[in-house]
């Protein structure tokens, strides 16, 4: 082996190095903060225990096809035992799909090596032939020459079959890191156990390849592209779909993960709405017994008045007081907000309640547009998760706060709008356009805005979010658009 390829495996080792580490540490939590310190000290280890381990199986030829892997499968637990936090189950995903994809790439690009050095031959003998026939330069000049120009196309196609294989690497890397499941999310036996097999069935394969491809013979060692050219695309195509295996077995699990999520959101928010519903009917019941009690007791203190008053009792100044402040009592009773539906004014009363005891400026400006037939179940739960959201957002401030409701109309549209001020921090899920949730508990919150937006749509809806600034302040506003149809056959049937 000429020098300049001990620096090309050189180079190759370290470029694996760096690519382990930063594949690493994208399902593990690294230990050190200093991110750089630990990738150079991570490749450098790498690539010293590589070549440490190539010299000691150089000698042994045979040997080397199974060495290969099993360095990789020894160095790369050491390596993530200190540079990462103890993650059993991702650490044994990361180091075979690492090895599996790594090995099985050499079938791509060693068919290229072999079928451009299998050109190269020829053309070195004619021109080794031609030159010295025709006695154009001297036979051992030409030989010098010939060598140094038949080490730089060693060279030369060597870096690039190796740049096509850590590019394809690259690239097969990429993808399971953007389809793998969260980091915060813990694998379970089974789940990690479906995503080894495939890289466990690739490293089988590449090593029944290496048999396949070498055969011992007076111990010289004779490819199989000679005796079977075919393989020479072969192989290449076997490779990559090897490649491809792996990687649809994590699109897949990540499909099945996405879907079950939603499962769950789909079980939570209906089992809320369910609560929902009970909640309002027995606040209708509650909103209807405080009518009757508040016109109960204001005929109630209205006949002790006149009683009173008829009878020319003493006292009247203090009694007058008593029921002043009777009748100031059953007013409280009263809702501020009159929206034409018992159930949106409950909701209003009691986000201007809460908003109140915060300290947090309310306004209302809301009306149920009950002759449009929309359904109160789902106005309310849009109205409620609005709110409390808007709540809880200016909960997180200090100073003047405000928050403001309103429905309008528009044609044959109805509005719902929000606006309150928040800290203009909006974190957006990855491949989301809702905010996400910044609570610990993410299965139990979080889900707001998609109850809101399912409300929506059932009426051809959807919702709408917006952030700015006015007189130093940031505003969040949230419009809910709902559409009912009127009756000529564009109404959604649910």
């Amino acid at each position: 082996m000429y020098e300049e390829e001990y620096v090309l495996d050189a180079l190759v080792y370290i470029a694996g190095g760096l690519f382990s580490f930063w594949y690493g540490e994208a399902f593990l939590k690294r230990r050190f903060e200093i991110r750089k310190k630990a990738a150079i000290l991570w490749a450098v280890l790498y690539a010293g225990a590589q070549m440490l381990c190539e010299e000691i199986i150089s000698p042994y030829p045979l040997y080397s096809r199974f060495a290969h892997s099993l360095q990789y499968l020894v160095l790369l637990p050491l390596l993530q035992r200190f540079f990462f936090e103890r993650n059993v189950p991702r650490q044994a995903f990361v180091t075979i799909s690492f090895v599996a994809g790594w090995e099985i790439l050499r079938f791509t690009v060693s068919p290229l090596a072999h079928a451009v050095f299998g050109l190269w031959s020829p053309f070195w003998g004619w021109m080794v032939d031609d030159f010295v026939a025709g006695d154009i330069v001297p036979a051992e000049e030409l030989m010098g020459y010939m060598l140094i120009l038949n080490r730089a196309v060693i060279f030369a196609v060597l870096a690039l079959c190796r740049g096509i294989q850590i590019g394809i690497f690259y690239l097969y890397l990429r993808l399971i890191v953007r389809y793998f499941i969260p980091l915060e999310t813990e694998l379970q036996a089974r789940e990690i156990w479906y995503l080894i097999a495939p890289c466990i069935t690739v490293l089988v394969i590449d090593l029944t390849l290496r048999l396949m491809a070498y055969s011992a013979d007076n111990s010289a060692l004779m490819l199989v592209y000679d005796r079977v050219p075919e393989t020479l695309v072969l192989l290449p195509v076997t490779s990559l779909l090897l490649l491809g295996i792996i990687v649809s077995s994590v699109v897949l699990f990540r499909s099945l993960y996405d879907f079950k999520e939603e499962e769950k959101k789909r079980l939570l928010l209906e089992n809320r709405v369910g609560d929902v519903h009970r909640q309002i009917e027995d606040l209708q019941g509650i909103y209807q017994d405080m009518r009757g009690l508040r016109h109960d007791l204001r005929a109630h203190i209205a006949g002790i008045a006149a009683f009173v008053r008829n009878r020319g009792l003493g006292g009247q100044s203090e009694i007058a007081e008593y029921l002043s402040g009777m009748e100031s009592a059953a007013g409280r009773l009263d809702f501020a907000d009159q929206t034409g539906s018992p159930i949106t004014d409950i909701i209003l009363h009691q986000a201007r309640q809460q908003a109140r005891r915060k300290g947090i400026e309310f306004s209302a400006d809301f009306r149920y547009p009950a002759e449009k037939g929309y359904d109160v179940y789902d106005i309310s739960i849009i109205l409620n998760n609005a709110l409390q959201n808007a709540i809880e957002a200016t909960m997180k401030l200090s100073g003047r706060r405000k928050i403001e409701v309103r429905s309008f109309e528009k044609g044959g549209l109805f509005f719902i709008e929000t606006e309150n001020d928040f800290d203009g921090n909006l974190l957006m899920g990855e491949g989301e356009d809702l905010p996400a949730t910044t609570k610990a508990e993410r299965d139990m919150h979080g889900i707001g805005l998609i109850n809101i937006r399912r409300s929506a749509q059932k009426y051809l809806g959807d919702i709408e979010i917006e952030t700015h600034e006015a007189n130093g302040r940031k505003i969040f506003r949230l419009t809910v658009m709902l559409y009912r149809g009127n009756g000529d056959g564009c109404i959604l049937t649910e």
